[in-house]
């Protein structure tokens, strides 16, 4: 293991650094891996100019969130993991404490909520995955098995596919069920489409405004995706998505990314059986109003979903390691780390399966 490494480090708002940094000991409850290929989120420039309210590590820090690496060293306290495993990195991180609601973080992102448990828990994980290595709590690092021969590149999909799979289990779907996925275009929204098709429901409702992407969404995955391509238009949009869920769904997932309104999430939800529920895990900028009197008559749930169980990265692996998950049909762009700067440029630009990672 080298002594130093280079690693991109935010020092300021808009100023981010390429720099050669030292190389750690593990903690007794973390890993030292070596990058293989981390994602970039479509926000990340974004997030390095400050102009999303999250709360940041302390800075200097490393940014990014999910990678592929492989273990180089483990901590004395580590059974799960050991030198030389290739390990999925989540940046969901949660206290190791006895209490209900434990402080959580994102790693090389943003404490959730600013409690002092939080921050503390930020402060002493700060850094992400934008580096040639990483110092990250073995809790949050999830062994390949049975993946070791896929390119890191193809397995850098599960990080774009791991939070719609923490909404998916939330929504109770089962092999059989129609689902709503509101959004469905969107970089989470059509790996949630790709997801649903694989965990076995029968009819998976992509809904959305651009008829063509609909369909390269029905190419990709086959005829129990069904396009219901919305207006804005309350009324027409649920008897669309009523239409095309054949007369209504058992669940519905709303992905709809930084939406100005929530007519298609109101739809998506009407468009439900009696007893349906709805997940939320988008980001509406405007309150979503609820009738009470529906929301009796129909037996709906409506909850809200932040990112996935613990054991979700774990799953998820295996139904790739099982054949029944092909992430290839992900469209994979990389840029060597050193390239960066370009690959947050190229990374808001995405649309639908696309994912742009870095390579050291």
């Amino acid at each position: 293991m080298p002594n130093t490494h280079k690693a991109w480090r935010l020092h300021a708002q808009n100023d981010l650094r390429f720099d050669e940094v030292e190389t750690p000991k593990p903690a007794p409850d973390g890993v030292i891996v070596r990058i293989e290929a981390g994602m970039v989120l479509s926000y990340t420039g974004k997030v390095l100019s400050g102009s999303v309210p999250y709360s940041l590590p302390p800075m200097p820090f490393v940014p990014g969130t999910n990678a592929i690496a492989r273990v180089v060293a483990a901590g004395d306290n580590v059974t799960h993991v050991r030198s030389g495993d290739r390990v999925f990195l989540s940046p969901h991180l949660r206290g190791d404490v006895p209490d209900r609601e434990p402080p959580q973080i994102l790693i090389g992102l943003t404490a959730t909520v600013t409690t002092p448990e939080a921050l503390a828990l930020q402060s002493r994980w700060r850094d992400g995955v934008f580096a040639e290595i990483a110092h990250w709590p073995a809790a949050c690092a999830t062994p390949l098995t049975g993946l070791d021969d896929r390119p890191a590149t193809e397995l850098i999909g599960l990080a774009k596919l791991i939070v719609p799979f923490g909404g998916l289990q939330r929504s109770g779907l089962r092999g059989g069920h129609t689902i709503i996925i509101n959004g469905a275009t969107g970089y989470f929204g059509s790996g949630a489409v790709m997801l649903a098709v694989a965990m076995g429901a029968a009819r998976v409702v992509a809904v959305g405004r651009k008829q063509a992407a609909l369909e390269l969404l029905v190419e990709a995955f086959g005829p129990r995706v069904i396009p219901a391509v919305v207006t804005g238009d309350a009324v027409k949009d649920l008897a669309v998505i009523r239409h095309a869920a054949g007369g209504g769904a058992d669940v519905a997932l709303d992905l709809l990314g930084a939406a100005k309104s929530t007519s298609t999430t109101l739809s998506s939800l009407r468009a439900l059986k009696r007893g349906g529920r709805l997940v939320l895990m988008g980001s509406a900028e405007v309150p979503l109003e609820l009738s009470f009197r529906e929301m009796l008559a129909n037996d709906w749930e409506v909850v809200g979903q932040f990112m996935y169980d613990r054991t979700a990265p774990g799953q998820l692996a295996a139904l790739a390691a099982d054949g029944l998950l092909d992430l290839g049909k992900i469209v994979v762009t990389t840029f060597k780390l050193a390239d960066f700067r370009q690959a947050v440029e190229a990374a808001a630009l995405m649309q639908s399966l696309d994912l742009t990672a870095i390579v050291p």
